[in-house]
């Protein structure tokens, strides 16, 4: 009897191992993130790289946290310097996400094969429009007066400063050519341009009669106005399109797109989620892109080779 015991605990130990085997090994798959788990990379443009992660990585964060059931172990943030860059990015799978104006997704969309996802209300702005300005004692009352004369714009990859009023200036018919400096004079037959890079230096280039014309946000606009020492006097206006927003790479699985746009489109509803967003330059909320002003920007698209072969 004795041994029949010591057989049967035997037996029993011998049994155990695998069942507790079998057991941990399903812990440790309840445990373990999924096999499939992965990186999320948000991209932007910037020449400040180390300031644009400070402003990215906690909205970043938050998105990881959001997504970490859904297969996404890190959400970190990749910078390029310029289009073509980040299209690069885009389209070889570099960059999952890019959030930036509405106009230079477009351009990069063309590129890269990214399609628009979400607006961003970025400053509370759910969209905006350029305009092109003058001092109000110009003599200048049409965009065909500033032929052989000098545009200063922002800088070359943002959508109010350059590339909106750019392309609305083309599509008005008057072309544009880059020039070394503010005086260096166009031909006659079309508009200079000069980038400034930042909207204050543009307003006192018009004040002081250095150019003739700038354009950039008309938010930006009738704010310098308030205070300029000259009047100034709006020339042109652009379309609205939406103030900024979110694409996705070509390729990116739609179950993970449309859970991303579920996380973000529901940001705003908790406390934690408004202040992330409020700390990621004052966003609002996201939402999706309205139809009207969606069509608007795509009525763009015909004009873009215009903006990428301007030098």
């Amino acid at each position: 009897m004795k041994n029949m015991r010591q057989m049967s605990h035997h037996v029993f130990r011998v049994l155990r191992r695998p069942i507790i085997a079998v057991v941990f090994a399903a812990v440790a798959l309840t445990m373990a993130p999924p096999s499939w788990a992965k990186t999320l990379t948000i991209g932007t443009i910037s020449t400040s790289p180390v300031e644009e992660v400070r402003t990215f990585q906690p909205f970043a964060d938050y998105l990881a946290g959001e997504l970490a059931g859904d297969g996404i172990d890190a959400v970190k943030v990749a910078i390029a310097t310029n289009i073509n860059q980040m299209s690069t990015m885009l389209k070889n799978g570099e960059a999952d996400l890019f959030i930036d104006s509405s106009v230079t997704a477009l351009l990069i969309n063309k590129l890269s094969g990214s399609e628009y996802m979400l607006r961003r209300w970025k400053k509370g702005r759910a969209y905006y429009r350029s305009v092109i300005f003058v001092r109000d004692d110009s003599g200048i009352f049409s965009l065909a007066e500033l032929k052989g004369k000098i545009i200063a714009f922002e800088e070359p990859f943002s959508t109010s400063g350059f590339m909106l009023p750019a392309m609305a200036a083309h599509r008005k018919g008057l072309e544009l050519i880059a020039v070394a400096s503010i005086h260096v004079m166009p031909p006659a037959d079309r508009a200079g341009y000069v980038m400034a890079f930042d909207n204050e230096t543009q307003s006192t280039w018009v004040e002081r009669g250095r150019v003739q014309a700038a354009a950039m946000a008309e938010d930006d606009f009738n704010d310098f106005a308030k205070t300029a020492l000259k009047r100034l006097r709006v020339l042109h206006m652009t379309p609205f399109v939406p103030y900024h927003v979110v694409t996705h790479r070509p390729g990116l699985g739609a179950p993970l797109v449309e859970r991303i746009k579920t996380v973000l489109k529901s940001a705003h509803e908790t406390e934690h989620g408004r202040g992330v967003l409020a700390d990621f330059e004052r966003t609002t909320k996201f939402d999706d892109i309205p139809p009207e002003l969606l069509a608007d920007v795509l009525k763009l698209e015909p004009f873009l080779h215009l903006i990428s072969s301007l030098k």
